[in-house]
């Protein structure tokens, strides 16, 4: 008998077996894929040093909760995060791991919510989903800062899933909990709204305007609270943000989209995953059903709205921060699910997986880029007060504008010089690196001159800060003004450290 024969004869003995793995389920998938995502988030907290923005919620939480609600002028956005921050700190404690441990906590729930709503499309369009959401770097990001944002990203994921499921049953239950999610994610943040509007228009086209009348009303009156705590806050935040072009503004939430907020080579990686996205999005509209393009629309119109809505205000100057990445960010859920579509639809398995497994790539690569070099991190003040608190005794710092919250953090003993002429045998001038968009950091320039009647005792430069140290033979009285000028700041801080 030849060797076909005998393999074909199915005697005992007479073929060799064959052993075919079974396929992961979609619910062992998405439980790697969570897991992935808390130990991505967890494992980096601690890599980046606290900036500017999560050392005024540091400072914010610290107080008591009379305190912290009487400070909220202060901030641009509601309360929900802050309260949850307060509690969830008297727990976990008051550093840093304890503050962002929240927003990884909240990241790492948003990637099953994200599968939960591509899965009422497919299950594999879900599981796209939920794996964009784990290796995005802007969703990486904001899963590690001790801010609102990962919050509202999990609020407004869990109100589009609702959104969705009324959307395709119209069901009161639905409805009911999309409500109560866009007041939860309105109570974190003001921009909620931008993605509320679109949804209930939809709904209001699909549903009629009768039955939409009891969950609009929740969000409206919440809405309407909201506004004497919007205009309070809103007196200064604005004027940050009008120094800066509304096209450079939408550019950069582009890239935040794509890429992130700031990277190593972000042109080339936004230009190449803009790319994957575009012809994602392409096999979805060639490839798909007429009744998935249809929900394709509606599913892209809420996330156009929610980008286009803040940028008509911007440009007619009337809430003009409300065109910038970090307050659109919820709009990336429809724009996620839209690309996880053409993924997952796509006529050539291999054609949608090869495109999505090219995204994940790019985005880990990113991520990692950003972890293993520092210029790319947040601003080092962690390593500024390290440095900074190797000399021991009584110091004037001169630091960049707005250095002394975020330094106060990690040296709990700096003040405000708050006269015009202060006495000091040491003087320490501060200088971080700048960010250059598209390009790399610029690297950090502190001068080298010493004011009269010092000398240049020692110079630390690094990647990411440098310090100039000049000493005095005894205490000598300077101007706060010729400080700043050798600083080349005007709005410089001039600090005490004792």
């Amino acid at each position: 008998m030849s060797f076909r024969r005998l393999m074909r004869s199915g005697k005992p003995g007479s073929t060799i077996p064959r052993h075919r793995s079974k396929p992961l389920s979609p619910a062992a998938i998405v439980i790697s894929l969570t897991l992935v995502g808390a130990a991505l988030r967890f494992g980096t907290l601690d890599v980046q040093s606290v900036w500017l923005d999560e050392s005024t919620t540091m400072v914010l939480v610290r107080r008591s909760l009379a305190g912290m609600f009487s400070h909220l002028y202060n901030e641009e956005t509601p309360p929900l995060y802050f309260v949850l921050a307060w509690f969830w700190t008297r727990i976990f404690g008051v550093g840093v791991i304890g503050f962002r441990s929240l927003s990884a906590l909240l990241g790492t729930i948003t990637i099953p919510v994200m599968y939960a709503t591509g899965r009422r499309i497919s299950p594999r369009v879900g599981l796209w989903a939920a794996a964009l959401t784990t290796v995005n770097p802007a969703m990486y990001y904001y899963s590690q800062e001790a801010r609102c944002y990962a919050l509202l990203i999990l609020f407004s994921s869990a109100a589009f899933f609702f959104w969705l499921r009324a959307l395709q049953e119209g069901d009161g239950r639905s409805l009911a909990l999309w409500s109560a999610m866009s007041v939860l994610a309105l109570l974190t943040h003001y921009f909620a709204i931008f993605m509320f509007i679109p949804e209930a228009l939809l709904l209001m086209r699909r549903l009629g305007s009768r039955r939409m009348l009891a969950p609009v009303i929740p969000v409206i009156l919440t809405g309407i609270a909201l506004v004497p705590l919007a205009l309070w806050q809103s007196s200064t935040y604005s004027e940050v943000l009008e120094s800066t072009s509304t096209a450079s503004r939408a550019a950069g939430a582009v890239k935040q989209f794509l890429v992130g907020l700031y990277g190593p080579l972000e042109v080339y990686s936004a230009l190449l995953t803009g790319l994957l996205v575009v012809l994602a999005v392409a096999l979805l509209w060639r490839h798909g059903e007429t009744r998935l393009r249809w929900l394709a629309l509606q599913i892209g119109s809420v996330g156009a709205v929610a980008v286009l809505l803040p940028l008509l205000l911007a440009l007619m100057h009337i809430v003009a921060y409300s065109f910038e990445g970090r307050h659109l960010i919820a709009a990336w859920i429809p724009f996620a699910l839209l690309v996880a579509m053409g993924l997952g639809v796509a006529h050539d398995r291999r054609m949608g997986a090869l495109l999505g497994l090219a995204l994940c790539a790019i985005s880990i690569a990113v991520i990692v880029g950003i972890d293993t070099i520092p210029g790319y991190q947040r601003d080092n003040w962690r390593g500024v007060a390290t440095a900074l608190s190797s000399h021991p005794g009584a110091s004037v710092i001169v630091t960049p504008s707005e250095g002394f919250v975020p330094l106060s953090i990690y040296l709990p003993r700096l003040e405000l010089v708050s006269a015009s002429r202060y006495p000091a045998r040491e003087l320490e001038f501060v200088a971080l690196r700048s960010k250059h968009t598209g390009h790399a950091p610029l690297p950090p320039v502190v001068s080298t001159k010493p004011p009269p009647g010092y000398r240049l005792a020692e110079v630390k430069r690094t990647e990411t800060y440098a310090i100039a140290r000049f000493l005095a033979p005894r205490a000598m009285t300077t101007s706060t003004n010729v400080l700043r000028r050798i600083a080349m700041e005007a709005s410089a801080e001039v600090l005490i450290h004792r």
